[in-house]
């Protein structure tokens, strides 16, 4: 609030209102139990993960492509441009998932993620 106290009144209405829901241990058990889904909880998992695999892609792909330019050879060559390929779709997918949570954010379209278990 912006620093103005409540009237008497609003404060007995405050009062009333707290006191019925309270009582109501229905809302109580829901709010209790109250979770993001599954499917949302999966892809905080996958979001947290998503870093720590860049933090390992992103040196090997730098040491092979050094070994790649070093040796020469046809493997290493392939191993470099098939964990290139890796690093680069998953750092792809990394920057356009943080690029979309702050255009939702800035213009206020974000859903809440939470929701009441049925």
């Amino acid at each position: 609030m912006d620093g103005r106290r409540l009237s008497v009144r609003e404060q007995r209405i405050l009062a009333e209102i707290e006191t019925v829901l309270r009582r109501d241990r229905k809302l109580d058990e829901r709010l209790r139990d109250l979770r993001l889904p599954l499917r949302l909880r999966l892809l905080s998992v996958q979001r947290r993960l998503r870093g720590a695999e860049l933090s390992l892609l992103i040196p090997t792909t730098l040491l092979l492509a050094l070994a790649a330019g070093r040796t020469g050879t046809h493997a290493v060559v392939i191993a470099a441009c098939c964990v290139g390929a890796m690093t680069v779709f998953l750092l792809y997918g990394a920057v356009r998932g943080r690029l979309e949570r702050r255009r939702r954010e800035r213009w206020g379209t974000s859903r809440s993620r939470m929701t009441f278990p049925e």
